[in-house]
């Protein structure tokens, strides 16, 4: 038995997947064997770290190993740093973790993503948050896809953000969606930002919200724009009472 196969069999026996990734970094092992061993292992993270530092690495068995380890946080690591990786495949194994985040990470990140099948996967788990964030920083991202995904969701915190700050919105639909939710804070929060808001229609839903609705009717006579929307609300109130309208 040469130096080399003792070394990675007795790290191999102990269970070192640490001591396996330093000595191949060291560079005087046999990859190919260390590779083996190590792939043998439960240490995702020493997986990852082989793929990127050792010299000679079997990339297609170690993005295997990750996604069989359901480690989506090494696998998407690995799609950044790895000079060889199949992400269609890594893709599919991040779909299959069901882990959205890594996903959204991915779009972000990874060099070769299909951001269509990636928004694809997102909007399936149900996820606005990440359907958001996508929209916000993804370099490539389908605006009418993402819109109709929240406003299928109806998360109101999500649909004011996306109103707020990405590229492209229905403010009129987003605003009727909103209003369908009766959330206060975030009707309050979308007329504080909004291009385009009904504040007549949406100071009837925090009029109407009792006391859940107590702080955001509080704070809407002291923001800007709100106070002055009320003011012609008022105005328009006091000409019809008194029949000049």
């Amino acid at each position: 038995m040469s130096v080399s196969e003792s070394i990675i069999e007795e790290l191999a026996r102990a269970g070192n997947a640490a001591g396996l990734w330093r000595a191949g970094s060291a560079g005087e092992i046999d990859h190919a064997a260390a590779c083996r061993a190590l792939l043998s292992m439960d240490d995702p993270e020493m997986i990852f770290l082989a793929g990127r530092d050792w010299r000679d690495f079997d990339y297609t068995a170690g993005q295997e190993r990750l996604a069989a380890l359901e480690s989506a946080e090494f696998l998407h690591k690995a799609g950044i740093f790895w000079r060889a990786f199949d992400f269609r495949a890594g893709l599919e194994a991040l779909a299959e973790i069901g882990e959205p985040e890594y996903v959204y990470r991915a779009g972000r990140f990874w060099r070769g993503i299909d951001h269509r099948r990636a928004l694809e996967i997102i909007i399936a788990m149900g996820e606005a948050r990440y359907v958001y964030y996508a929209g916000q920083e993804w370099k490539v991202f389908d605006y009418d896809a993402g819109f109709e995904a929240l406003m299928g969701m109806g998360s109101p915190e999500y649909i004011f953000y996306g109103g707020s700050y990405w590229r492209k919105f229905d403010h009129r639909r987003g605003f009727e969606r909103l209003l369908e939710t009766g959330s206060p804070e975030f009707i309050f929060k979308a007329g504080t930002l909004w291009s385009v808001f009904d504040y007549p229609r949406a100071w009837m839903v925090l009029e109407s919200s009792g006391s859940g609705g107590a702080l955001w009717r509080g704070r809407a006579f002291t923001q800007e724009r709100w106070r002055g929307a009320l003011r012609e609300i008022w105005r328009e109130s006091s000409r019809r009472a008194l029949g000049r309208v």
